[in-house]
């Protein structure tokens, strides 16, 4: 029995010895190169796929080196959000204790889903040109280099909406739109509902107008022509009777058709919604004080929905 129990104390002692022989081993630098680059954390990122992205970025041997020093260190709690400058010639023990130091300086610059390009200008560096970026700035949070430029910040943004866009056109019902229009319909999704399903709805009630050459009388449309012309302070306040004669063709009380381009950036759903819609009969919506959609599809049940849900 003796014998037993020295032979598995044995063998969990070679066990263990070899698991902090191969830790050590892996521990050491990658190279000797001393090349920095920029290694990004985002805002909630777990330990786990930070050891995997340093494991895709050749900075580290293993992952799992990474992960046990983190914890031996007592540094697993205090690595954060930012961006680092980190050489394949720092060891893992090395690269643990500069991530939980923080990051060159940099900062974090959020664009709100269904606002326009005018409501983020502040957030870019002086002079940014936006000529044909409304719906293109794809609503998330970004973390800047403090030196990057307007356009290295608009390439960043740009990778982002072309990954989600295709993500969001997987599978898509909607077939007979360009991409263009389909952008341009999610951003008027973006105004006129909430939530993935009934966004998905109002994108199937606004392909029935288009279909039968019905005019889209969308307000969020409108709310952009005006504000467009005027320059306001605050954009998107409610509409009264006289901005609906607006001469532009943002107007969709006067066109027919989508507007030539999106009327703000809108994020995944919407744009998942408008490649996604959910097909019925219904022609109008609208959503009551009980802040509800309600659906109809004659103009006469449209009227009894007003006067019950706006009254």
């Amino acid at each position: 029995m003796k014998r037993v129990l020295a032979t598995i104390t044995l063998s969990v002692f070679l066990i263990i010895a070899g698991i902090f022989s191969y830790i050590k081993i892996n521990a050491k630098s990658v190279s000797l190169d001393t090349t920095n680059s920029m290694f990004v954390i985002k805002s909630g990122e777990g330990l786990v796929n930070i050891s995997q992205n340093l494991k895709s970025k050749s900075l580290i041997k293993s992952r799992y080196s990474f992960l046990f020093y983190a914890y031996y260190l007592g540094l697993n709690k205090k690595i954060q959000a930012g961006t680092f400058k980190l050489s394949p010639s720092l060891s893992t023990p090395e690269i643990v204790a500069k991530l939980s130091k923080g990051g060159v300086t940099d900062y974090w610059l959020k664009i709100i889903d269904g606002t326009r390009v005018e409501e983020n200008i502040s957030s870019f560096p002086e002079g940014t040109s936006f000529v044909g970026k409304e719906g293109y700035l794809f609503p998330d949070s970004y973390l800047i280099p403090q030196n990057y430029t307007a356009d290295q910040i608009l390439s960043i943004i740009q990778t982002n909406f072309d990954q989600k866009f295709a993500e969001a056109k997987v599978g898509a019902t909607n077939t007979k739109m360009t991409d263009k229009e389909v952008l341009i319909l999610a951003s008027i999704i973006e105004r006129e509902a909430r939530t993935l399903k009934s966004k998905q709805e109002v994108s199937g009630v606004l392909l029935n107008r288009l279909e039968i050459d019905m005019a889209l009388q969308v307000d969020a449309s409108v709310q952009y022509a005006r504000d467009s012309k005027n320059k306001p302070a605050d954009y998107w306040k409610q509409l009264n009777s006289a901005d609906l004669s607006v001469a532009s063709p943002f107007n969709t009380y006067q066109n027919k058709s989508l507007p030539p381009s999106p009327i703000c950036n809108p994020g995944y759903d919407s744009i998942y919604a408008a490649f996604h819609p959910i097909k019925s009969n219904y022609l109008y919506y609208i959503t009551g004080n009980d802040n509800q959609m309600h659906y109809a599809a004659t103009l006469k049940e449209h009227d009894s929905n007003i006067a019950k849900y706006l009254n």
